[in-house]
């Protein structure tokens, strides 16, 4: 039934992008002369490898469900290892083949090897998962429903947030399309950090709701947010500081606003991770339609705004501002559904959590910015700050973040791992 679902909205995306997609991408698309041919290929190479990634989607859900996160560390550390030797490939290769052409068809075989993986995986290990035909309108109603509403937020993200590169690319060019990607990228490298730990709290509060324990279950929601956020703060601290000295090791010439793009956009890291954790007690309810509405409004909001700041002449930096604005109402709408949901007011449950997270990053940064301030522009002024972060926040996240409880499992877990360590080295 799930790959009957997943195969309706793969048509629905096919659709749009053969239709709308080619349609932009030959009319509108700002692209260097001669580039034309590349650009092509490398969309259908990417619309084909979103149509494989959605018909995976349930058997990633039975991994996460069985809770073998193990097996997207390895197949995390196996894509990374094969984007590495395929950029070194590029760069030192003798191929006749546009590189572009040949990155973009590299990374779908990376992708296409992932999901064969998992699907042979879940096939030999889990016995629910041998398909044969089947459907039953009522259960397909059901989970059509919950997934559907699901698809209009992902409809939403997409729209908006490739509005927002086309609206870049009509108005900036591509050098700032170079730049909100390159943003992205650090993003992801930061945040891939936390997501294997937001991911396994799932089943957790999955589970918990169904087997009744609700008290359990929030308390799971509660600590996550907070712990997700602090271990996220550990990375994105330092890097917010010295994003202009990373930046320019990593690249020969960094495109201009890179530095705020990526600044902003780690700030934003921050307040999706909440977002993302409190809405598992919402989805395990499988009422999820009272909040997916108003947050694919407020998110799709972001395209027209953005589009009207470039239109005015505005600074690009107000792409991100706008998306900073609009996580407002969007996690106030989360918070405000949890909460009516499961019997808690936001004043007692939800302020203090934030005034906690907020107390924890003001007192972490003190130091390193003053750092920062001080030590001179290079390596030794990145180190230290880097050094002293790290500190700063563990301290502040400690002492001021964490109440008895929290610190009693900080302290068992930590002297557990250097238990089992040393353990291990005897």
């Amino acid at each position: 039934m799930s790959l009957i679902i997943m195969a309706c909205f793969g048509l629905l995306v096919l659709i749009l992008t053969e239709s709308f997609g080619i349609w932009f991408l030959q009319n509108k698309m700002t692209i260097t002369p001669g580039r034309e041919q590349a650009a092509y290929w490398v969309f259908q190479i990417s619309v084909l490898s979103i149509m494989t990634s959605m018909v995976i989607v349930p058997f990633g859900a039975e991994i996460i469900a069985h809770e073998k996160m193990g097996l997207y560390a390895y197949t995390g550390i196996a894509e990374t290892l094969f984007r590495l030797f395929l950029a070194i490939f590029l760069v030192y290769g003798v191929y006749s083949a546009d590189s572009l052409i040949l990155y973009a068809a590299g990374l779908l075989f990376a992708t296409l090897s992932i999901q064969f993986f998992l699907f042979s995986y879940c096939r030999r290990h889990f016995q629910e998962c041998h398909a044969r035909f089947f459907f039953k309108w009522q259960m397909f109603k059901e989970m059509f429903s919950y997934a559907g509403w699901n698809f209009v937020e992902q409809i939403s993200q997409t729209f908006s947030g490739q509005g927002v590169n086309m609206a870049i690319n009509v108005f900036l060019g591509p050098v700032l399309n170079s730049a909100r990607g390159l943003a992205g990228t650090v993003e992801n490298v930061v945040t891939v950090f936390v997501r294997n730990f937001t991911m396994a709290l799932s089943p957790q509060i999955t589970k918990s709701y169904a087997s009744g324990e609700i008290e359990y279950m929030k308390m799971l929601a509660f600590r996550g947010a907070k712990f997700s956020y602090f271990i996220l703060l550990f990375l994105a601290l330092p890097l917010f500081l010295e994003a202009d000295f990373a930046l320019s090791v990593w690249l020969v010439e960094v495109p201009p606003h890179t530095v705020n793009f990526v600044r902003i956009s780690l700030i934003l890291s921050q307040i999706n991770i909440i977002d993302g954790i409190f809405r598992m007690p919402q989805d395990a309810t499988k009422n999820i339609k009272c909040y997916k509405i108003p947050i694919s409004i407020i998110i799709f909001c972001s395209f027209p705004l953005s589009y009207l700041c470039l239109k005015l002449g505005m600074a690009p930096e107000w792409i991100y501002i706008i998306m900073l604005i609009l996580a407002i109402p969007r996690i106030f709408v989360i918070q405000k559904t949890v909460a009516k949901t499961y019997g808690y007011s936001l004043k007692e449950k939800i302020w203090p959590l934030y005034l906690h997270m907020a107390l924890v990053t003001l007192c972490a940064a003190i130091i390193p910015a003053v750092s920062h301030f001080l030590i001179p522009y290079g390596w030794g002024r990145t180190l230290t700050v880097g050094f002293v972060s790290v500190i700063c926040t563990a301290t502040a996240a400690f002492f001021i973040g964490c109440n008895a409880s929290e610190k009693q499992f900080v302290i068992e877990k930590t002297t557990g791992f250097w238990n089992k360590f040393f353990k291990a080295r005897q």
